[in-house]
C-alpha cells in the first residue's frame, strides 16, 4: 500500500509539472515579442557596429565578407535584447528554446535566414541573448535573393530608420517533458513602442 501511495504521489507530481510546462508553452506562444536592442554585431568575426561606410572596411575584411556572401557561408554573432510580454505576466514562467529559426524580411520579402542551435532560457521581461548563427541568403526557386540583400545594404548605407522596412520573424523549438516541440509558424518580432 505504501509503494502505491509513493507511485501515485510521483505520478501526480510529474503530471502537475507537465501541466505547468504546457501552460508555459501556451503563454509563450501567445506572448508579444519585441527587439529592444542589438549589441556587438560581428560578421565572420568583423565588428560591423564600428563601420559607417564601405571605406571603413580593410581590403581583407571586404574580400572575406564578399567570399562568405558568395559562398553562402556567412556567420554572425551578436547580443540581442528581446523583450517578452506574456498574456498573464503575473505568473512566473520560463521556457527553454533549444533551437531558433529566424528570417529577416526586407519590404516584406524574405532576404536572410538562419538557425540558432544553442539553448536559451526566456522569461517575462527583458532577455539578454548572446547568439551565434549562420546567415544564409533566402532562395526563391533555387535562386539566391541578391535583390533583397542589395536593398538591405542600401538601407544600411542611407543610415535611415530601418524599422518600417525590416521585419524579424522567429520560429522557436521549445523543450517540454515529452520532447522538443516546434512552433507551427513564424512569430513576428516587433519593436518596442517607446523606441
Amino acid at each position: 500500500m505504501k509503494t502505491q501511495t509513493i507511485i501515485y504521489t510521483l505520478l501526480l507530481l510529474v503530471l502537475s509539472l507537465g501541466c505547468r510546462q504546457v501552460s508555459d508553452l501556451k503563454a509563450f506562444t501567445e506572448a508579444t515579442y519585441s527587439l529592444s536592442e542589438v549589441h556587438d554585431v560581428k560578421l565572420d568575426g568583423i565588428d560591423v557596429m564600428q563601420k559607417r561606410s564601405p571605406n571603413d572596411f580593410t581590403t581583407q575584411e571586404g574580400d572575406s565578407l564578399l567570399a562568405s556572401i558568395s559562398d553562402n557561408t556567412l556567420k554572425a554573432s551578436t547580443t540581442l535584447y528581446l523583450h517578452v510580454q506574456l498574456p498573464a505576466p503575473d505568473e512566473a514562467s520560463s521556457m527553454t528554446v533549444t533551437r531558433l529559426e529566424w528570417q529577416l524580411l526586407v519590404d516584406g520579402e524574405e532576404t536572410l535566414t538562419g538557425t540558432i542551435n544553442q539553448p536559451m532560457i526566456l522569461h517575462e521581461g527583458l532577455n539578454k541573448l548572446p547568439v551565434n548563427t549562420s546567415v544564409l541568403m533566402a532562395e526563391q526557386e533555387g535562386i539566391r535573393n541578391y535583390e533583397g540583400l542589395s536593398k538591405l545594404m542600401t538601407l544600411l548605407a542611407k543610415k535611415q530608420n530601418l524599422r518600417r522596412n525590416l521585419t524579424l520573424q522567429i520560429k522557436p523549438t521549445i523543450k517540454t517533458p515529452v520532447g522538443d516541440v516546434e512552433a507551427p509558424g513564424y512569430i513576428t518580432v516587433g519593436q518596442p513602442a517607446q523606441s
